[in-house]
């Protein structure tokens, strides 16, 4: 079954917009500082004066008594200063509640920190980055071998862990372990700051009945295994999408659109498509919550989860449509990784080259995202080169079809050179090969 025509624009606008605020989302200007709102000051309204008719005998002049509308009382706890009301807060949690068909339990906490506070508490825990650093030419070789980078394992890792921790990319952050959603200050103002709020606080809702920190735990798991599963992407956008689905209804009632600015300098060496991975799951996660009736109906995926990135972009196959087991490919060299792509993994082959992909590269790439039925993939290298094999299947003929014609056009797309790639049918299966020089 496929995704109705105007249901695959809308994705790809949706990505094409939220494409947009990841490479776009630095800003220079700084959040005016206001009163806490914790203890906001008082709002004094005077009543309005009229200048009456000279007379003969000027009637005495009264002082009328100015009436005191002090904020409501928080439904928040802060720590810091925002230039927002008490009342405004206390609106965006009402909106969270309502949207999420559940209230909180206790008071959200509310944490302002500087941007180097938040970037030092970004970073990864010792234990995973010393994962991430002993993988490091894993990631360098596949990300070489597909010629989305030309960078060594070194200054890949740098980059990489750069960006990770980056208010470029990043701009609020909720912590499950605490309890406390984090803001930085001064990374975004006016409208695309309270946007940002709004999804850490559903963040916080959804931790107040779920242990968040356990599941992230599990994503770290899986991540860290040798063999890559497609199930990581699953798990993601169930937590970000829930969040941004409740974002973008209230940008939408709040007639928000997100203001372009020019990239911030730590994305500069970035892989493009490490740009597009960490994006994919907020987008196609949200408007999947949304065709599953929005987040208050989505609360059961934590336990009833998807099984594949395919499952949960299109979420009507969830529990039908499970993946086919496929061989791991045969391939000279030395075995780095394996593992599966995935349906995401097919988007971001296609895609992932380009941080502003065209709508129409989208939806060719979704279209034949959706007819994927299972693959597996080795990366294995030499000392001067790295090369990825994928063995790919699809769920009818007319799928591999499409499947087919979108990676003979990937290969003949290959811009860096030395990047060589061939995409071939051969008895029902999809064969991909993508070779390039290793870079140390």
């Amino acid at each position: 079954m496929k995704v109705s025509t105007s249901n695959t624009a809308t994705i790809a606008i949706c990505i094409l917009l939220l494409l947009v605020m990841a490479a776009c989302s630095s800003d220079d200007s700084t959040t005016s500082a206001g009163e806490p709102v914790a203890t906001a000051a008082p709002t004094t309204t005077v009543a309005a004066t009229t200048t009456p008719a000279p007379t003969t005998t000027p009637a005495p002049q009264t002082t009328v008594a100015p009436t005191i509308t002090p904020d409501a009382e928080p439904k928040f706890e802060l720590d810091g200063t925002l230039d927002l009301t008490t009342d405004e807060i206390n609106d965006m949690v009402a909106f969270v509640e309502e949207a999420n068909g559940r209230e909180f339990k206790w008071k959200p906490k509310l944490v302002m920190q500087s941007i180097e506070e938040f970037e030092t508490a970004m970073k990864p825990s010792e234990e995973h980055l010393a994962h991430i650093e002993a993988r490091s030419e894993h990631t360098a070789r596949y990300l070489q071998s597909i010629g989305h980078t030309t960078l060594g394992p070194d200054d890949l890792f740098e980059v990489m862990n750069g960006a990770s921790t980056s208010t470029d990319l990043i701009s609020g952050r909720y912590d499950p372990d605490t309890d406390t959603v984090f803001i930085p200050e001064g990374a975004l103002a006016g409208d695309l700051f309270n946007a940002i709020l709004v999804h850490e606080l559903s963040h916080a809702l959804d931790g107040q009945y779920v242990d968040l920190g356990a599941v992230i735990d599990e994503v770290i798991e899986l991540s860290a295994q040798d063999e890559i599963t497609d199930d990581v992407f699953a798990i993601r956008a169930i937590v970000e999408g829930r969040a941004s689905y409740v974002q973008n209804l209230w940008m939408m009632q709040n007639n928000v659109i997100p203001e372009a600015a020019e990239p911030g300098d730590d994305l500069d060496d970035v892989p493009t498509s490490a740009i597009v991975s960490i994006v994919l799951p907020y987008q196609l996660g949200a408007q999947s919550i949304a065709q599953l009736g929005g987040a208050a109906e989505t609360w059961n995926l934590f336990d009833e989860r998807p099984t594949s990135s395919e499952q949960m972009m299109f979420p009507a196959r969830i529990g039908t449509d499970l993946p086919v087991e496929v061989p791991l490919p045969e391939a000279d060299g030395t075995v780095y990784t394996s593992g599966v792509l995935g349906a995401e993994g097919v988007i971001l082959l296609a895609i992932g080259e380009q941080l502003l992909p065209s709508q129409t590269d989208i939806i060719n790439a979704i279209t034949a995202a959706e007819g994927w039925g299972g693959d597996r993939f080795v990366l294995t290298g030499t000392d001067t080169e790295s090369c990825l094999t994928v063995d790919m299947v699809a769920d009818t003929e007319a799928d591999l079809a499409e499947l087919e014609t979108l990676f003979q056009s990937w290969a003949e797309s290959a811009s860096v050179e030395g990047n060589v790639r061939t995409a071939l049918v051969t008895d029902q299966t999809l064969r991909l090969t993508s070779c390039a020089p290793f870079v140390s």
